[in-house]
């Protein structure tokens, strides 16, 4: 997944997923009540958990791949957070903690990757 080496891509991707974390909760996909009236009455959890939990572990992975490739491994400790923060039945009442959690990862994914140097033209 060297493609998450840049910038650009990895916010872009960052950003598409986190996004539907926002969306989802709209559709019961993080409330202990919708889940289990969902699951009482079909005996299943609501579908809209498991594309939330897709996408939390979505974020995780794309932010690892960007940990080693920044060679900042720790990073991913903010999605895992954000994660947690989102599911849990109490900790998802304490507001904005999983916002900063994602602003922290995408800040510091962005902004602590080495800089690229170009070779001079003379050593092509």
């Amino acid at each position: 997944m060297k493609i998450l080496g840049n910038a650009v891509v990895f916010v872009i991707a960052y950003v598409l997923l986190m996004l539907l974390t926002y969306y989802l909760p709209y559709l019961g996909s993080n409330s202990a009540v919708v889940g289990g009236l969902a699951a009482a009455a079909a005996g299943a959890v609501n579908p809209a958990f498991w594309v939330h939990l897709g996408c939390l572990i979505g974020l995780v992975v794309i932010t690892w791949f960007r940990g080693v490739l920044i060679e900042k491994k720790w990073l991913i400790v903010f999605p895992v957070i954000a994660l947690v923060f989102d599911l849990a039945p109490v900790l998802n009442n304490i507001p904005l903690v999983p916002t900063l959690m994602h602003l922290l990862a995408i800040i510091l994914g962005v902004a602590l990757a080495k800089p690229v140097v170009s070779a001079p033209a003379s050593a092509r």
